[in-house]
């Protein structure tokens, strides 16, 4: 006995009618895609719009400004940019105040020390410093084993200033790359209330 069964007309039309929709939307897709004013497929020797030729890009992200980790400084800015929180006085990493290093006592810690600003400087540390210093400050973690040369800094903390902590979040060291730029002045005083807090060693997240 012969069980197949022709499929009817009315499911062949709706197959056809699909497959006309999807090809109708992909052309539509494609010629959107095609007229879309942005870098892909631009040609900055020959605009679309007035037939001139503007000193930009227009993904907004290659414009003047610097990117994270790339080599800069926090106070001279590139040209014709314009820094929309200002910046920071910077400190010489050698100066000195009464014999002692001015990294080690300015600036001024302006945030309390709340659960919340202990929360939050923790989700700091976590994202930025715990690759190499580990969750608990002990460096055993990966990029430890394999010959980065991050310290454990768990019994450290409680000899180094607030100051201390925040200047190196800012300006690195000589094998630590800063974090100045992807960071905020906030940010930072928010991870020294954490790694001064009995919460930091702990490991582990809240």
């Amino acid at each position: 006995m012969n069980f197949k069964r022709k499929p009817s007309k009315a499911i062949l039309l709706g197959g056809v009618v699909a497959l006309v929709l999807m090809g109708a939307a992909a052309a539509i897709a494609w010629a959107a895609g095609a007229m879309r004013p942005d870098y892909q497929g631009y040609d900055l020797a020959r605009p679309w719009f007035d037939g001139r030729s503007y000193p930009f890009y227009l993904d907004m992200f290659n414009q003047p400004s610097l990117k994270p980790q790339e080599e800069g400084t926090l106070q001279e800015f590139p040209q014709d940019s314009v820094p929309r929180t200002g910046s920071e006085a910077f400190i010489e990493a050698t100066a000195l105040v009464g014999g002692q290093l001015q990294r080690d006592l300015e600036p001024l810690n302006p945030t309390k020390a709340t659960p919340a600003s202990i929360r939050r400087g923790r989700f700091i540390y976590e994202t930025y410093c715990s690759v190499c210093h580990g969750l608990a400050g002990e460096a055993n973690t990966p990029v430890a084993q394999r010959g980065m040369p991050a310290p454990p800094i768990t019994g450290l903390i409680p000899l180094l200033s607030e100051p201390h902590l925040y200047n190196k979040a800012l300006y690195g060291g000589p094998l630590m790359p800063p974090y100045g730029f992807q960071t905020t002045q906030q940010d930072r005083w928010d991870m020294v209330n954490y790694m001064k807090s009995p919460q930091f060693g702990q490991g582990g997240s809240q």
